[in-house]
């Protein structure tokens, strides 16, 4: 073996199935026909770039085939197949008994071996369950009676299409027809479906709950799965049967696990590797030249005519029962997966020719190719028909209400009037999350004409009510009824993106949210419980929820948001927020990850964007209905953020209306004085909120333009003296931020006997600080020599008198980034001085000042942090409150308690050092 042409071969085939599959979807033809034909055009027959003998190839197909039976069983519920009545039994019967008949007569007249002819009835028996329902899905049709008989049926006789199979294989190997043998092989193989079937179902669901309780490796799980599955087809093969019928029995079993949605998950993307392989094989062995033969023509004329024959009559099983036979008949047309399994296994046995193949292969392609369009023809027609018919009389409402659950399945008592249909529908899909629908429900549901689904009386609550307690079943029995095409559309169109999607290999996803599937989960011990129970319209979350899920990557999807809400009639509010909760989805992620993102004027940007706590808690709930996908650094920093915006809105002074507004126009009114100077523009437009808040525009434009001119070096200063009332001067200083800033600055100014009223601080993201004092001085401050002597003090050392008599307090609760230190003292020159210098002995950064003056009372209030941008803890704070008492003194930066005075008078020129 050549492991260089095998990688090759599976290369080719691999690219080759997805290919195909892509453009069979694309022009409406089921993707295994497209696989079927790209399996003939890499084979032998014409580009001949996979050969037809690679066993590698052909054990991979066996795999898949194996898979592929598997997953039938997965998806087949007996209790469903034992609900489905007497009439999809009977005509499943007729379906299979009619074209096996037919079909040995038929080729009695064409081959003398009554193997091969039994062989090849056996091959028309069967109906393809995939086409069938795909069909029928595309029609949004599957609830209807037709549907329910068609599909019932198909999964029967692809029972009994096994049980075909297994009888005419050993037939053929054993080489007789005889009516004892028959029996005894029916009897071997109906006996391996009973007693493998409650082997199986004895022994899987404590085996794979046993193993998912124990296992830590993510792919153990699907790993025994599999094994399962190979040991059942090894024991059917143990009993002369077809393998795949130990696959199917496996399947059945599994599906009764409480893993099986699991299981199904996990092994979907080994299918969609595996099973094109199969279907494609079954392409590389046909010859396309025998596609021209007269004689393969014929046989395929022929057996075309016995296989449509044959389901066509299908329909008498159901003779008595409601529904179209016509439509009936025709959903049982297509062939599929057991039919050409047994063309496949029938080449390889050598019981049949490449002509028969190739025969077989043709009625299976046109079978599977001529029912889509009839389909849709025959129930378009039904539907006009239904639509212009008169509506059935009604009921009068029971007591106990319309729906009701019995025995796990959801009753419709009556027949309500049909513009309760989506009402009713919907209602159902509440119940339908936990039972199953009845053959009433389903057939009044289908019988209400499409114009009737309305949003009327309480349809909108109660599709509210499926938000918050529906799940996968029940959106999927909206979406099977064409309930949500006709209601919600948006919707619909998303679903059908999601089944065409070729990278989504979990089918159970389609119908699934995850985002409502989390905030359904939050119970009393979730931390977002309180949150959640705190929202005064959670249901608007609900709806926001899905909407942002279901239109995500839509374009205009908040013009579509909106227009649900619209059509809900929830009113303005309800449209305003959920369209904000859409719109806004990944804001706060995005915050979280920006450096800055916790920083006071980002948070005061956000919380005035959201504008109420409602908004803000619905927000950060959405957000975290979607934590898997990010990191838990992310997490934590999001519930900081969300508490931090939380606090900023209980503080409608810096994020209410009115204080967005005064923002605005305190900007634009700066920035129109600036004359347009980019640099200072963009000063204005990142100075903090809260400064913005304390200053006139005039004020904010000039100490923006001072702040500009500050040399980059970090000794730096700039010093601009205005004259604001008589006797009144404000005193701006532009510096770089650095520890004790403020005390050096308020050192200056008491030492040029300037007496501070009052006090403004602000740093801005660069590191530019701007001070800003209302002094009290007989004659103009010397705006230069202010400068030279805050300069030369930014590196001296600092020392304050004692303030024993001075009343401290903290407040880590006002602000969301910030200790509030608030000392109140009978005021004097150098107060202001000596409290920066407290501060900056204990080591903390003043963020703002405000100095005010209540009758000789010094009220002064100070928002600060520690050198890592932290509130306060206690032992700082004693630290600043001994610091203030006692007093502080500095030698090389190191602060202790204590009286001693400044070694240099910064107030004398001559000690002031050179800028």
């Amino acid at each position: 073996m050549n492991v260089s042409n095998v990688l090759f071969d599976i290369l080719v085939v691999l690219v080759a199935a997805k290919v195909a599959a892509e453009l069979a979807e694309r022009v409406g033809v089921p993707a295994v026909v497209g696989e079927i034909v790209a399996g003939v055009l890499i084979g032998p027959s014409l580009l001949d770039l996979v050969g037809g003998n690679d066993e590698v190839l052909r054990t991979l197909g066996e795999i898949g085939v194996i898979l592929l039976l598997l997953e039938v069983g997965l998806e087949m519920d007996l209790k469903e197949l034992g609900a489905v009545g007497k009439a999809s039994l009977l005509v499943a019967t007729v379906g299979v008994i009619t074209p096996l008949v037919l079909g040995f007569g038929a080729m009695q007249l064409v081959v003398d071996d009554q193997k091969v002819a039994l062989f090849v009835a056996g091959a028309l028996t069967a109906t393809s369950v995939g086409i069938t329902a795909r069909v029928f899905g595309d029609l949004r049709a599957l609830a209807t009676t037709e549907a329910r008989i068609v599909l019932g049926a198909a999964v029967a006789d692809d029972v009994m299409g096994l049980v075909v199979l297994t009888v005419v294989v050993r037939l053929v190997t054993q080489g007789s027809v005889s009516a004892l043998s028959v029996a005894g092989i029916l009897v071997v193989a109906i006996g391996f479906l009973v007693v493998g079937g409650l082997i199986g179902f004895g022994i899987a669901p404590p085996l794979f709950s046993w193993v998912e309780r124990l296992s830590r490796s993510t792919g153990t799980l699907v790993a025994i799965a599999l094994a399962f599955t190979l040991a059942f087809a090894q024991l059917a093969d143990a009993a002369k049967l077809a393998p795949i019928v130990g696959a199917f029995v496996a399947g059945l079993a599994l599906a009764r696990t409480d893993q099986s949605d699991r299981i199904a998950r996990e092994l979907a993307p080994v299918g969609h590797l595996f099973i094109p392989v199969f279907f494609l094989q079954i392409g590389i062995d046909a010859r396309i030249e025998a596609f021209t033969s007269g004689a393969v023509l014929r046989d395929a004329a022929i057996l075309l005519a016995v296989a449509i024959a044959g389901k066509l009559v299908s329909p008498l099983g159901a003779v008595g029962s409601p529904g179209d036979k016509t439509l009936i008949a025709l959903g049982m047309l297509p062939r599929g997966e057991v039919g050409l399994i047994f063309a496949t296994l029938g080449l390889q046995q050598g019981v049949l020719d490449a002509d028969l193949y190739a025969s077989l292969l043709l009625v299976v392609l046109a079978t599977t190719l001529i029912t889509p369009p009839l389909l849709k023809w025959r129930y378009t027609k039904l539907r006009q028909q239904a639509s212009a018919a008169p509506a059935q009389p009604t009921t009068p409402m029971p007591l106990g209400g319309w729906l009701r659950v019995e025995n796990g399945l959801v009753i419709l008592d009556g027949t309500p009037p049909n513009h309760l249909g989506l009402q009713l529908a919907l209602e159902a899909a509440v119940l339908m999350a936990h039972a199953h629908p009845s053959p009433s429900l389903l057939d009044w549901l289908s019988s209400v004409p499409p114009e009737q689904f309305r949003w009327e009386g309480r349809a909108a609550s109660v599709f509210l009510e499926v938000l918050r307690r529906g799940n996968a079943r029940s959106w999927r029995f909206l979406d099977t009824l064409g309930v949500l095409e006709h209601a919600v559309p948006e919707l619909a169109e998303t679903l059908r993106q999601r089944e065409s999607d070729p990278f989504t290999l979990d089918p159970t996803l389609t119908h699934r949210w995850t985002a409502i599937e989390r905030l359904q989960a939050i119970d009393e011990a979730d931390v977002l419980a309180s949150d959640l129970r705190a929202l005064q319209h959670p249901e608007w979350l609900f709806l926001a929820a899905l909407l942002e899920e279901g239109l995500r990557d839509r374009p205009g999807r908040i013009t579509l948001a909106r227009q649900v809400v619209q059509r809900l009639d929830l009113g303005a509010a309800a449209e305003q927020e959920v369209a904000l909760l859409v719109a806004d989805s990944e804001l706060l992620w995005s915050v979280v990850r920006q450096p800055d993102g916790l920083s006071q004027e980002s948070v005061l940007s956000l919380a005035s964007h959201v504008d109420t706590p409602e908004v803000a808690r619905a927000l950060y709930l959405l957000s975290m209905a979607h934590a898997e996908n990010h990191d838990r650094w992310e997490c934590e920093g999001l519930r900081e953020l969300h508490a931090l915006v939380d606090q900023a809105l209980a503080n409608p002074s810096l994020t209410g209306l009115e204080a967005r507004n005064l923002v605005g126009r305190r900007r634009n009114e700066a920035i129109r004085l600036v004359g347009g100077e980019p640099d200072v523009v963009a000063r204005i437009e990142a100075a903090p909120r809260a400064y913005v808040l304390a200053q006139t525009g005039e004020a904010l434009a000039r100490q923006s333009a001072l702040l500009e001119t500050l040399p980059p070096s970090r000794n730096a200063a700039r010093v601009q003296v205005s004259p604001d009332e008589t006797d009144r001067w404000y005193v701006e200083v532009a510096a770089h931020d650095r520890p004790g800033l403020l005390a050096a600055v308020t050192g200056v100014l008491a030492n040029a006997d300037l007496d501070v009223e009052s006090a403004l601080v602000a740093t801005w993201p660069d590191g530019r600080a701007l001070e800003s004092f209302r002094v009290k001085a007989q004659a103009k401050p010397d705006a230069p020599r202010l400068q030279l002597a805050v300069a030369g003090s930014l590196d001296l050392p600092l020392s304050s008198s004692p303030l024993p008599e001075a009343i401290v307090a903290f407040d880590n609760n006002v602000s969301p980034w910030h200790t509030v230190c608030e000392v109140r003292a009978a005021d004097k020159s150098g107060l202001l001085h000596a409290l920066a210098t407290a501060f900056a002995a204990a080591e903390v950064n003043v963020h703002s000042a405000r100095v005010n003056n209540e009758d000789g009372l010094a009220v002064d209030r100070f928002e600060v942090t520690d050198h890592d941008g932290r509130k306060l803890e206690a032992q700082r704070q004693v630290r600043i409150s001994a610091f203030v008492a006692g007093g502080a003194t500095s030698r090389r930066r190191r602060f202790r308690i204590g009286r001693r005075k400044l070694e240099a008078n910064i107030s004398d020129p001559s000690m002031v050092p050179s800028p």
